[in-house]
């Protein structure tokens, strides 16, 4: 069996201010009181700002990469945009 690492950043949300955002590719700063984003938190950063993490980021449901699929003309959807967990 075959192991693949996928690299990641770790993306930290403030546990008191969910409007903070942290980024960190190794551990977070002593005194700060954060806590490892969730899918739902980049969504929901995202559906706030605007803005899209590009890299691999590490989540705590695992690592996620930010995916968007655009469907045909004649299907009830456009398109789809959303972190998904590849690993």
């Amino acid at each position: 069996m075959i192991t693949q690492t996928i690299e990641a950043k770790k993306v930290f949300v403030s546990v008191d201010n969910a409007a903070q955002w942290i980024v960190f590719e190794d551990e977070m700063q002593a005194g700060f009181q954060y806590k490892l984003a969730t899918i739902d938190d980049l969504h929901d950063f995202v559906s706030a700002t605007g803005k899209v993490f590009r890299y691999n980021i590490q989540t705590s449901e695992g690592v996620v990469q930010w995916f968007t699929e655009e469907f045909p003309e004649e299907s009830p959807l456009d398109y789809v945009c959303e972190y998904r967990v590849i690993n």
